[in-house]
């Protein structure tokens, strides 16, 4: 029972995760045709996660209404805004509702989803503004660096910034405008590539790290 609880995925996930890897190295068309077949049980795969995750969420929720927790009444929005968003969907049959060509989910995702949204990040902006308070205070030469790359930024975002650069750096004979694109273009592009190089290495050894049988969370904590 153990060799088949613990053994047997482990082989599956080597054999699967080594063939499809190869998959992408060998020019034959078997190779094609196993490629397309693993991206169809992936999207397989992910349809029931997605099922799986939507039920474990209403039923998480519904667990905090039914014993009535701190905060129960938000969770009554996760329905409420789950049946205003699906029943227009099936009702409507993708029928055009206005001349503009909205359906009744285009309808609910432009005038329920998108405002509420916007007033999120509306929200959202003063812990943003509280985080960078925090974040620029100036302890090092890093520091520093980056406090003068985001006012400039934030300065050349308004017209008042635009009047203020002038009058304090027209000397320089470069706009604010011009400043801001060198960063975004070489400084921001450079950190950004990093980054990514950084995520795209990690990603490659967390994926042999399963394909090896070192990390096994995903075979749960039996």
């Amino acid at each position: 029972m153990k060799f088949i609880k613990k053994q047997i995925p482990l082989m599956i996930v080597l054999v699967v995760g080594v063939l499809t890897l190869a998959s992408y190295y060998v020019p034959h068309q078997r190779s094609v045709n196993f490629i397309e077949m693993m991206n169809k049980w992936e999207n397989i795969v992910s349809a029931f996660a997605f099922f799986l995750g939507l039920i474990s969420l209403f039923y998480t929720h519904y667990s905090k209404i039914s014993r009535k927790v701190d905060g129960w009444g938000y969770s009554l929005f996760v329905f409420v805004g789950f049946l205003a968003m699906v029943i227009p969907a099936i009702v409507c049959h993708g029928k055009q509702m206005d001349a503009a060509g909205k359906t009744a989910l285009g309808w609910s995702f432009s005038f329920i989803y998108n405002p509420l949204s916007a007033t999120m990040f509306a929200i959202l902006a003063f812990y943003i503004v509280s985080t960078a308070y925090r974040s620029f205070r100036i302890k090092s030469v890093q520091a520093l660096v980056l406090f003068v790359c985001a006012f400039i930024l934030i300065l050349g975002k308004v017209p008042l910034g635009q009047i203020i650069w002038d009058s304090v750096m027209g000397w320089t004979r470069a706009g604010i405008s011009d400043v801001i694109e060198w960063i975004m273009s070489y400084p921001a592009v450079a950190g950004k590539r990093g980054i990514m190089i950084g995520i795209a290495i990690g990603a490659v050894v967390t994926s042999f790290k399963i394909i090896f049988g070192i990390e096994r969370q995903y075979m749960g904590k039996d």
